[in-house]
């Protein structure tokens, strides 16, 4: 039987890799394994490394890095037009080549060129946004702002399904629209990741009791909140140790402001972070805001205690006292508080690790995911 071809197109800013970045990867992986023929595209070279490093095929795209059309850039529309025309011939050339049964869109502009080249092409075209449409969505009904979400808003009457990381996401989206015909092709798919805990169940824990952040490093992830928690509780528990893990525009600030203390460690981009999960003690994720965080489901699957904002998608992974413990964001205190009791607590780290890896595998194994979704989306099998 011919394998059917599925390209995945994502793209990102140059420091981006979380989540939304490695999904394509990893849903390309479990492709192949049902007789597909995946090929992710993107322009992000860390995505493209990563995709080469799991033998995905790939292609180098397009994308342009200017994002921003707001403000006095809205006069230069027309320019961001003729970029769309550029990019919709650059897709349909590479669609006619590949037949592909299925286009599985990811980012912004892709949503637009990529939406009408791949109908133009004979593909059904799915959508899944990773917490990007509230924004780009934002004011789309204010008929003098926006034009490049308005843009994007009429191409999804096009697609033949909009997936949502999560109900939070769903929400803030659909507050945005009114037009029926796209509020009716929305609908929530969690994200996942295969189970690799057997990989990793000899890893021997840090000698020194282990935080581990695995985010950008941004203000808004709540690197600064969980760089304070942990100096307070340094003070009184110094065999502690915290692992900043990702990178990201503000990481030289975050290094200044923790220079001279050899506990907290910036590990930068790595390839493959579940190795510096499994030897921490506490997976910790101190987010202003969340879509859907994957390193949740990763730290779940590797049965660590976590803790979380209690923020967006966070709460429909994280049930507070059982499968987690969720603060509130923005609170340096209240989380040192609970890093506190997971450090003095090992029966309590014990039970919130072990509901955490039994509701990951009653509801965030990726291939079941993907065969239970997103096949039949490419297949025309769910409405």
């Amino acid at each position: 039987m011919k394998k059917k071809p599925v390209i995945i197109i994502r793209n990102a800013k140059s420091y981006d890799f979380g989540g939304g970045e490695r999904f394509p990867v990893f849903l390309a992986e479990t492709l192949a394994k049902n007789e597909m023929t995946p090929i992710v595209v993107s322009r992000s070279k860390k995505l493209l490394d990563f995709a080469n490093d799991r033998s995905v095929p790939s292609v180098r795209g397009w994308w342009w890095s200017n994002q921003n059309w707001s403000g006095a850039r809205v006069l230069l529309f027309p320019i961001y037009l003729l970029w769309q025309v550029v990019l919709f011939f650059w897709y349909l050339q590479l669609f006619i080549r590949k037949k592909p049964m299925a286009v599985h869109i990811q980012s912004k502009d892709d949503f637009i060129a990529a939406t009408f080249a791949g109908k133009l092409a004979g593909a059904r075209v799915i959508w899944t946004d990773h917490a990007d449409l509230k924004h780009i969505w934002l004011n789309v009904r204010t008929w003098y702002k926006n034009p490049v979400g308005k843009l994007v808003h009429f191409a999804a009457r096009f697609a033949d399904a909009i997936t949502m990381v999560s109900q939070s996401e769903k929400t803030l989206v659909t507050g945005h629209i009114k037009n029926t015909g796209v509020l009716n092709k929305i609908r929530v798919v969690y994200n996942g990741v295969e189970d690799e805990s057997a990989l990793y169940a000899d890893q021997n824990k840090e000698p020194d009791f282990t935080f581990c952040v695995a985010s950008r490093l941004v203000t808004d992830k709540g690197i600064n909140e969980v760089i304070e928690a942990f100096t307070m509780l340094q003070k009184n528990t110094p065999n502690v140790k915290l692992w900043l893990m990702g990178d990201g525009p503000e990481a030289d600030t975050f290094k200044d402001k923790t220079a001279g203390n050899e506990q907290i460690i910036f590990l930068g981009h790595q390839k493959r972070p579940l190795e510096y999960m499994a030897r921490a003690h506490v997976f910790v994720h101190p987010t202003y805001h969340e879509g859907f965080s994957v390193a949740l489901v990763e730290a779940s699957m590797l049965g660590l205690p976590i803790i979380a904002t209690s923020v967006g998608g966070n709460t429909e992974i994280i049930i507070n006292e059982t499968t987690g413990l969720l603060v509130p964001a923005k609170d340096s205190q209240a989380l040192r508080r609970v890093m506190a009791r997971l450090y003095e607590d090992a029966k309590l780290r014990s039970k919130l690790g072990s509901s955490a890896r039994e509701q990951y595998l009653g509801q965030f194994v990726f291939s079941n995911i993907v065969s239970s979704e997103f096949i039949p989306l490419y297949k025309g099998d769910l409405s």
